[in-house]
Protein backbone atom coordinates (compact mmCIF):
# COMPACT_ATOMS: atom_id res chain seq x y z
CA UNK A 1 0.00 0.00 0.00
CA UNK A 2 1.88 3.58 -1.11
CA UNK A 3 1.66 6.10 1.63
CA UNK A 4 -1.30 8.21 -0.30
CA UNK A 5 -3.34 5.58 -0.22
CA UNK A 6 -2.58 4.43 3.43
CA UNK A 7 -3.27 7.90 4.90
CA UNK A 8 -6.41 7.85 3.02
CA UNK A 9 -7.61 4.72 5.22
CA UNK A 10 -5.89 6.10 8.28
CA UNK A 11 -8.14 9.18 7.85
CA UNK A 12 -11.51 7.40 6.44
CA UNK A 13 -11.33 4.15 7.30
CA UNK A 14 -12.14 4.32 10.55
CA UNK A 15 -15.54 5.95 9.95
CA UNK A 16 -15.61 3.17 7.25
CA UNK A 17 -15.54 0.44 9.43
CA UNK A 18 -17.47 1.88 12.25
CA UNK A 19 -20.40 2.67 9.83
CA UNK A 20 -19.86 -1.30 8.50
CA UNK A 21 -20.16 -2.87 12.36
CA UNK A 22 -23.56 -0.62 13.02
CA UNK A 23 -24.96 -1.69 9.76
CA UNK A 24 -23.79 -5.13 10.42
CA UNK A 25 -25.55 -4.63 13.99
CA UNK A 26 -28.43 -4.06 12.29
CA UNK A 27 -28.49 -6.66 9.91
CA UNK A 28 -28.14 -9.23 12.48
CA UNK A 29 -30.65 -8.10 14.36
CA UNK A 30 -33.19 -8.51 11.91
CA UNK A 31 -31.61 -12.07 11.34
CA UNK A 32 -32.42 -12.93 15.29
CA UNK A 33 -35.93 -11.03 15.38
CA UNK A 34 -37.03 -13.59 12.74
CA UNK A 35 -35.39 -16.89 14.18
CA UNK A 36 -36.36 -16.22 17.61
CA UNK A 37 -38.87 -13.13 18.11
CA UNK A 38 -38.88 -10.36 20.66
CA UNK A 39 -37.28 -10.38 24.38
CA UNK A 40 -38.96 -12.80 26.77
CA UNK A 41 -39.16 -10.46 29.40
CA UNK A 42 -39.02 -6.81 29.10
CA UNK A 43 -38.53 -6.31 33.18
CA UNK A 44 -35.54 -7.83 33.20
CA UNK A 45 -34.26 -6.31 29.92
CA UNK A 46 -35.10 -3.11 31.88
CA UNK A 47 -33.19 -4.02 34.97
CA UNK A 48 -30.50 -5.36 33.35
CA UNK A 49 -29.71 -2.41 30.84
CA UNK A 50 -29.64 -0.73 34.12
CA UNK A 51 -27.28 -2.60 35.87
CA UNK A 52 -25.33 -3.08 33.38
CA UNK A 53 -25.01 0.70 32.65
CA UNK A 54 -24.11 1.15 36.88
CA UNK A 55 -21.27 -1.18 36.00
CA UNK A 56 -19.94 1.19 33.31
CA UNK A 57 -19.95 3.83 36.24
CA UNK A 58 -16.95 1.90 38.48
CA UNK A 59 -14.18 2.64 37.35
CA UNK A 60 -12.16 -0.28 35.87
CA UNK A 61 -9.35 -1.92 37.64
CA UNK A 62 -6.56 -3.93 36.18
CA UNK A 63 -3.38 -5.28 37.30
CA UNK A 64 -1.77 -4.38 34.34
CA UNK A 65 -2.66 -7.57 32.32
CA UNK A 66 -6.09 -8.89 33.50
CA UNK A 67 -8.84 -6.50 33.42
CA UNK A 68 -12.00 -6.42 36.15
CA UNK A 69 -15.48 -5.21 34.78
CA UNK A 70 -18.59 -6.80 36.04
CA UNK A 71 -20.56 -5.49 32.99
CA UNK A 72 -19.40 -8.78 31.15
CA UNK A 73 -21.67 -10.91 33.78
CA UNK A 74 -24.43 -8.83 33.12
CA UNK A 75 -24.50 -9.56 29.18
CA UNK A 76 -24.04 -13.09 29.64
CA UNK A 77 -26.52 -13.85 32.31
CA UNK A 78 -28.97 -11.94 30.14
CA UNK A 79 -28.86 -14.10 27.23
CA UNK A 80 -30.58 -16.62 29.24
CA UNK A 81 -32.63 -14.51 31.08
CA UNK A 82 -34.66 -12.32 28.20
CA UNK A 83 -32.96 -13.95 25.24
CA UNK A 84 -30.40 -13.85 22.28
CA UNK A 85 -32.15 -10.31 20.86
CA UNK A 86 -32.77 -9.49 24.80
CA UNK A 87 -29.33 -9.81 25.48
CA UNK A 88 -28.50 -7.55 22.18
CA UNK A 89 -30.63 -5.19 23.65
CA UNK A 90 -28.89 -5.22 27.29
CA UNK A 91 -25.36 -5.03 25.36
CA UNK A 92 -26.63 -1.87 23.01
CA UNK A 93 -28.54 0.20 26.11
CA UNK A 94 -25.84 -0.25 28.72
CA UNK A 95 -22.91 0.57 26.79
CA UNK A 96 -25.40 3.92 25.53
CA UNK A 97 -25.89 5.00 29.05
CA UNK A 98 -22.74 5.03 30.18
CA UNK A 99 -21.47 8.35 31.74
CA UNK A 100 -17.93 7.74 30.59
CA UNK A 101 -17.27 10.50 28.46
CA UNK A 102 -16.51 8.94 24.91
CA UNK A 103 -16.48 10.74 21.67
CA UNK A 104 -19.53 9.60 19.74
CA UNK A 105 -18.06 7.61 16.91
CA UNK A 106 -16.45 5.50 19.47
CA UNK A 107 -19.49 5.35 21.83
CA UNK A 108 -21.48 4.31 18.66
CA UNK A 109 -19.10 1.78 17.96
CA UNK A 110 -18.86 0.26 21.42
CA UNK A 111 -22.79 0.18 20.94
CA UNK A 112 -22.96 -2.03 17.97
CA UNK A 113 -19.83 -4.16 19.21
CA UNK A 114 -21.21 -5.01 22.37
CA UNK A 115 -24.30 -5.66 20.87
CA UNK A 116 -23.66 -7.78 17.98
CA UNK A 117 -20.70 -9.73 20.67
CA UNK A 118 -23.95 -10.51 22.66
CA UNK A 119 -26.49 -11.90 20.02
CA UNK A 120 -23.52 -14.01 18.50
CA UNK A 121 -23.03 -15.55 22.11
CA UNK A 122 -26.79 -15.68 22.49
CA UNK A 123 -26.87 -17.99 19.10
CA UNK A 124 -23.49 -19.75 20.56
CA UNK A 125 -25.65 -20.48 23.64
CA UNK A 126 -28.88 -22.06 22.03
CA UNK A 127 -26.40 -24.21 19.61
CA UNK A 128 -25.00 -25.33 22.91
CA UNK A 129 -28.01 -26.46 24.39
CA UNK A 130 -29.33 -23.68 26.29
CA UNK A 131 -32.55 -23.40 27.82
CA UNK A 132 -34.06 -19.89 27.62
CA UNK A 133 -36.49 -17.79 30.21
CA UNK A 134 -39.28 -19.68 32.37
CA UNK A 135 -38.43 -22.47 31.11
CA UNK A 136 -35.25 -22.89 33.00
CA UNK A 137 -37.81 -23.16 36.20
CA UNK A 138 -38.11 -26.66 35.04
CA UNK A 139 -34.60 -27.78 35.52
CA UNK A 140 -33.91 -30.44 38.20
CA UNK A 141 -30.53 -31.33 39.42
CA UNK A 142 -26.85 -30.29 38.89
CA UNK A 143 -26.91 -32.22 35.62
CA UNK A 144 -29.68 -30.83 33.93
CA UNK A 145 -28.66 -26.72 35.16
CA UNK A 146 -24.76 -27.58 33.85
CA UNK A 147 -25.82 -28.90 30.51
CA UNK A 148 -28.70 -26.75 29.77
CA UNK A 149 -27.38 -23.41 31.36
CA UNK A 150 -23.69 -24.22 32.83
CA UNK A 151 -21.91 -25.47 29.64
CA UNK A 152 -24.03 -22.95 26.96
CA UNK A 153 -22.98 -19.89 28.99
CA UNK A 154 -19.09 -21.00 29.24
CA UNK A 155 -19.76 -21.64 25.34
CA UNK A 156 -21.31 -17.96 24.69
CA UNK A 157 -18.91 -16.77 27.02
CA UNK A 158 -16.10 -18.01 24.41
CA UNK A 159 -17.61 -16.44 21.32
CA UNK A 160 -18.29 -13.55 22.97
CA UNK A 161 -14.53 -12.96 23.74
CA UNK A 162 -13.87 -13.71 19.93
CA UNK A 163 -15.93 -11.62 18.91
CA UNK A 164 -15.67 -8.66 20.65
CA UNK A 165 -11.65 -9.28 20.49
CA UNK A 166 -11.85 -9.36 16.49
CA UNK A 167 -13.59 -6.45 16.03
CA UNK A 168 -11.62 -4.31 18.44
CA UNK A 169 -8.59 -5.53 16.76
CA UNK A 170 -10.12 -4.86 13.56
CA UNK A 171 -11.09 -1.09 13.85
CA UNK A 172 -7.07 -1.00 16.03
CA UNK A 173 -5.71 -2.18 13.10
CA UNK A 174 -7.25 0.37 10.34
CA UNK A 175 -6.69 3.47 12.64
CA UNK A 176 -3.50 2.64 14.13
CA UNK A 177 -1.93 0.56 11.76
CA UNK A 178 -1.20 -2.44 14.68
CA UNK A 179 -1.16 -5.78 13.25
CA UNK A 180 -4.36 -7.80 14.47
CA UNK A 181 -2.39 -10.97 15.15
CA UNK A 182 -0.37 -8.99 17.52
CA UNK A 183 -3.64 -7.29 19.52
CA UNK A 184 -5.52 -10.58 19.46
CA UNK A 185 -2.70 -12.65 21.30
CA UNK A 186 -2.52 -9.44 23.78
CA UNK A 187 -6.17 -9.76 24.11
CA UNK A 188 -6.58 -13.35 24.46
CA UNK A 189 -3.62 -13.47 26.90
CA UNK A 190 -4.78 -10.46 29.38
CA UNK A 191 -8.71 -11.14 29.36
CA UNK A 192 -8.60 -15.22 28.94
CA UNK A 193 -8.80 -16.48 32.68
CA UNK A 194 -10.54 -13.33 33.47
CA UNK A 195 -13.59 -13.87 30.93
CA UNK A 196 -13.90 -17.70 32.17
CA UNK A 197 -14.56 -16.16 35.58
CA UNK A 198 -17.30 -14.09 34.07
CA UNK A 199 -19.00 -16.51 32.86
CA UNK A 200 -19.19 -19.03 36.09
CA UNK A 201 -20.47 -15.66 37.49
CA UNK A 202 -23.28 -15.19 34.91
CA UNK A 203 -24.37 -19.13 35.41
CA UNK A 204 -24.91 -18.22 39.34
CA UNK A 205 -27.06 -15.23 38.45
CA UNK A 206 -28.73 -17.07 36.21
CA UNK A 207 -29.92 -20.00 38.45
CA UNK A 208 -30.74 -17.80 41.20
CA UNK A 209 -32.57 -15.28 39.15
CA UNK A 210 -34.88 -18.17 37.61
CA UNK A 211 -35.01 -21.26 39.22
CA UNK A 212 -34.03 -19.29 42.66
CA UNK A 213 -36.93 -17.34 42.25
CA UNK A 214 -34.67 -14.54 43.44
CA UNK A 215 -35.38 -11.90 40.42
CA UNK A 216 -33.16 -9.05 39.96
CA UNK A 217 -31.66 -9.34 43.87
CA UNK A 218 -29.78 -12.42 41.98
CA UNK A 219 -27.26 -9.78 40.33
CA UNK A 220 -26.26 -7.83 43.41
CA UNK A 221 -25.76 -10.98 45.33
CA UNK A 222 -23.37 -12.49 42.71
CA UNK A 223 -21.33 -9.31 41.74
CA UNK A 224 -20.89 -8.84 45.48
CA UNK A 225 -17.62 -11.09 44.95
CA UNK A 226 -16.60 -9.55 42.11
CA UNK A 227 -17.12 -6.39 44.07
CA UNK A 228 -14.34 -7.26 46.51
CA UNK A 229 -12.00 -8.72 43.75
CA UNK A 230 -12.14 -5.25 41.72
CA UNK A 231 -11.04 -3.37 45.79
CA UNK A 232 -8.41 -6.24 45.77
CA UNK A 233 -7.06 -5.45 42.20
CA UNK A 234 -7.20 -1.72 42.83
CA UNK A 235 -4.97 -1.81 45.86
CA UNK A 236 -2.48 -4.06 44.42
CA UNK A 237 -2.42 -2.04 41.23
CA UNK A 238 -2.05 1.04 43.63
CA UNK A 239 1.07 -1.03 44.36
CA UNK A 240 2.42 -2.10 41.42
CA UNK A 241 2.67 1.33 40.57
CA UNK A 242 4.37 2.75 43.66
CA UNK A 243 6.78 0.12 43.10
CA UNK A 244 7.36 1.10 39.26
CA UNK A 245 7.97 5.24 40.21
CA UNK A 246 10.52 3.93 42.84
CA UNK A 247 12.34 1.92 39.88
CA UNK A 248 11.92 4.58 37.81
CA UNK A 249 14.03 6.79 40.26
CA UNK A 250 16.60 4.31 41.06
CA UNK A 251 17.17 4.17 36.83
CA UNK A 252 17.06 8.02 36.68
CA UNK A 253 19.56 8.15 39.60
CA UNK A 254 21.92 5.92 37.76
CA UNK A 255 21.74 8.16 34.16
CA UNK A 256 22.13 10.87 36.16
CA UNK A 257 25.95 9.73 36.84
CA UNK A 258 26.06 7.86 33.66
CA UNK A 259 24.45 10.34 30.87
CA UNK A 260 25.91 8.74 28.18
CA UNK A 261 24.04 5.50 28.94
CA UNK A 262 20.46 7.94 28.93
CA UNK A 263 17.43 5.45 27.55
CA UNK A 264 19.98 2.20 27.53
CA UNK A 265 18.44 0.45 30.64
CA UNK A 266 14.98 0.75 29.22
CA UNK A 267 15.90 -0.83 25.88
CA UNK A 268 17.83 -3.54 27.49
CA UNK A 269 14.66 -4.03 29.71
CA UNK A 270 12.48 -4.43 26.89
CA UNK A 271 14.78 -6.65 24.79
CA UNK A 272 14.95 -8.87 27.64
CA UNK A 273 11.38 -9.49 28.43
CA UNK A 274 10.84 -9.93 24.80
CA UNK A 275 13.72 -12.74 24.42
CA UNK A 276 12.41 -14.17 27.67
CA UNK A 277 8.74 -14.64 26.14
CA UNK A 278 10.28 -16.07 22.98
CA UNK A 279 11.96 -18.29 24.82
CA UNK A 280 8.67 -19.61 26.05
CA UNK A 281 9.95 -18.53 29.87
CA UNK A 282 7.20 -18.31 32.80
CA UNK A 283 5.47 -15.17 33.78
CA UNK A 284 8.31 -15.00 36.96
CA UNK A 285 11.31 -15.24 34.57
CA UNK A 286 10.04 -12.70 32.04
CA UNK A 287 9.26 -9.83 35.03
CA UNK A 288 12.57 -11.06 36.55
CA UNK A 289 14.93 -10.28 33.32
CA UNK A 290 12.65 -7.13 32.71
CA UNK A 291 13.68 -5.59 36.01
CA UNK A 292 17.40 -7.21 36.35
CA UNK A 293 17.34 -5.40 32.19
CA UNK A 294 16.78 -2.00 34.10
CA UNK A 295 18.71 -2.23 37.00
CA UNK A 296 21.73 -4.04 35.51
CA UNK A 297 23.76 -1.04 35.60
CA UNK A 298 22.88 -0.19 38.85
CA UNK A 299 26.21 -0.95 40.82
CA UNK A 300 27.39 1.94 38.60
CA UNK A 301 26.26 4.52 40.96
CA UNK A 302 28.87 3.48 43.45
CA UNK A 303 31.96 2.43 41.54
CA UNK A 304 34.68 4.44 41.24
CA UNK A 305 35.29 6.99 38.33
CA UNK A 306 37.64 5.98 36.20
CA UNK A 307 37.37 2.48 37.33
CA UNK A 308 38.24 -0.08 35.00
CA UNK A 309 38.62 -4.25 34.12
CA UNK A 310 36.75 -7.09 34.63
CA UNK A 311 36.85 -7.02 38.61
CA UNK A 312 35.40 -3.85 38.26
CA UNK A 313 32.65 -5.45 35.67
CA UNK A 314 32.34 -8.12 37.81
CA UNK A 315 31.80 -5.63 41.03
CA UNK A 316 29.13 -3.52 39.17
CA UNK A 317 26.72 -6.72 38.86
CA UNK A 318 27.54 -8.13 42.88
CA UNK A 319 26.32 -3.95 44.03
CA UNK A 320 23.49 -4.02 42.16
CA UNK A 321 23.07 -7.37 43.41
CA UNK A 322 23.26 -6.35 46.75
CA UNK A 323 20.98 -2.93 46.65
CA UNK A 324 18.16 -4.83 45.80
CA UNK A 325 18.65 -8.26 48.05
CA UNK A 326 16.51 -6.94 50.75
CA UNK A 327 13.58 -5.66 48.59
CA UNK A 328 11.61 -9.04 48.82
CA UNK A 329 9.82 -8.09 44.98
CA UNK A 330 13.03 -7.41 43.34
CA UNK A 331 14.46 -11.02 44.66
CA UNK A 332 14.44 -12.26 41.44
CA UNK A 333 16.37 -9.60 39.38
CA UNK A 334 18.85 -9.69 42.31
CA UNK A 335 19.38 -13.64 41.38
CA UNK A 336 19.67 -12.67 38.13
CA UNK A 337 22.37 -10.03 38.03
CA UNK A 338 24.02 -12.46 40.44
CA UNK A 339 24.43 -15.20 38.04
CA UNK A 340 25.36 -12.15 35.89
CA UNK A 341 28.37 -11.54 38.12
CA UNK A 342 28.96 -15.36 38.33
CA UNK A 343 29.17 -15.64 34.48
CA UNK A 344 31.53 -12.29 34.22
CA UNK A 345 34.23 -14.73 36.98
CA UNK A 346 33.79 -18.48 36.14
CA UNK A 347 32.16 -18.43 32.46
CA UNK A 348 29.13 -20.32 34.34
CA UNK A 349 25.97 -20.20 31.75
CA UNK A 350 22.53 -19.31 32.95
CA UNK A 351 19.95 -18.74 30.78
CA UNK A 352 18.11 -15.80 32.38
CA UNK A 353 21.56 -13.85 33.14
CA UNK A 354 22.34 -14.57 29.18
CA UNK A 355 19.44 -12.92 28.52
CA UNK A 356 20.11 -9.79 29.89
CA UNK A 357 24.31 -9.84 29.14
CA UNK A 358 23.36 -10.45 25.55
CA UNK A 359 20.34 -7.61 25.71
CA UNK A 360 22.99 -5.37 27.06
CA UNK A 361 26.04 -6.58 24.59
CA UNK A 362 23.85 -5.68 21.79
CA UNK A 363 22.28 -2.37 22.28
CA UNK A 364 26.07 -1.10 23.54
CA UNK A 365 26.72 -2.29 19.76
CA UNK A 366 24.00 -0.56 18.20
CA UNK A 367 24.23 2.49 20.23
CA UNK A 368 27.35 3.04 21.16
CA UNK A 369 29.25 1.63 17.67
CA UNK A 370 26.69 2.32 15.59
CA UNK A 371 26.39 -0.70 13.49
CA UNK A 372 23.49 -2.41 12.04
CA UNK A 373 21.56 -5.49 13.69
CA UNK A 374 22.50 -8.05 11.24
CA UNK A 375 26.85 -7.09 12.42
CA UNK A 376 25.94 -6.53 15.59
CA UNK A 377 23.94 -10.28 16.01
CA UNK A 378 26.71 -11.65 14.10
CA UNK A 379 29.30 -10.39 16.65
CA UNK A 380 27.00 -11.83 19.41
CA UNK A 381 27.02 -15.03 18.12
CA UNK A 382 31.31 -15.27 18.24
CA UNK A 383 30.92 -14.15 21.54
CA UNK A 384 28.30 -16.41 22.92
CA UNK A 385 28.88 -19.77 21.54
CA UNK A 386 27.25 -22.95 22.31
CA UNK A 387 23.71 -24.53 21.93
CA UNK A 388 22.24 -22.55 24.69
CA UNK A 389 24.23 -19.09 23.30
CA UNK A 390 22.40 -19.72 19.98
CA UNK A 391 18.77 -20.25 21.32
CA UNK A 392 19.31 -16.73 23.36
CA UNK A 393 20.74 -15.13 19.99
CA UNK A 394 17.77 -16.39 17.93
CA UNK A 395 15.35 -15.25 20.85
CA UNK A 396 16.97 -11.88 20.11
CA UNK A 397 16.81 -11.88 16.30
CA UNK A 398 12.85 -12.76 16.33
CA UNK A 399 12.31 -10.02 18.94
CA UNK A 400 14.60 -7.09 16.82
CA UNK A 401 12.77 -8.67 14.03
CA UNK A 402 9.13 -7.91 15.27
CA UNK A 403 10.47 -4.03 16.24
CA UNK A 404 13.17 -2.72 14.07
CA UNK A 405 11.91 -4.04 10.66
CA UNK A 406 14.01 -6.53 8.77
CA UNK A 407 17.43 -7.70 10.49
CA UNK A 408 19.57 -6.72 7.66
CA UNK A 409 18.34 -2.83 7.70
CA UNK A 410 21.35 -0.37 9.57
CA UNK A 411 20.63 1.35 12.29
CA UNK A 412 20.17 4.56 10.18
CA UNK A 413 17.74 3.06 7.90
CA UNK A 414 15.99 1.72 10.64
CA UNK A 415 15.23 4.95 12.22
Amino acid sequence: MNQAADSWVRQHGTTLYVSGVVLFCGLWSVLVYRLYGWPSDWTGLVVLALLGALTWWLPTSSDGRSHFTADNVVVLAAIPIVGVLGAGVVGLAMTGLTTRRLPLRRRIFNMAMHSISAMIGGLAYAWAGGIFGTALAGLEGAGELLGHVGLPIVVADVVNLVVNAVLVAGVIRISEGVPMRLQLVDMFTSSGLTQFAYGIIAFLVVIMWIPGDMGPVAVLVALAPLAGARWALMQYGEEREARERALGALVAALETRAPDLEGHSARVSSLSAGMAQELGLGPKDVADVRIAGLLHDLGRVVVAPGSEGADVEEGVELRGAAMLQDLPFLAGASDVMQQMARAQSDGSTHTLADVVKVADDYDLLMRGDGIGSAEALARLRSRTPGPDGDRVIAALARVVRGTDGPVGSSAVAQS
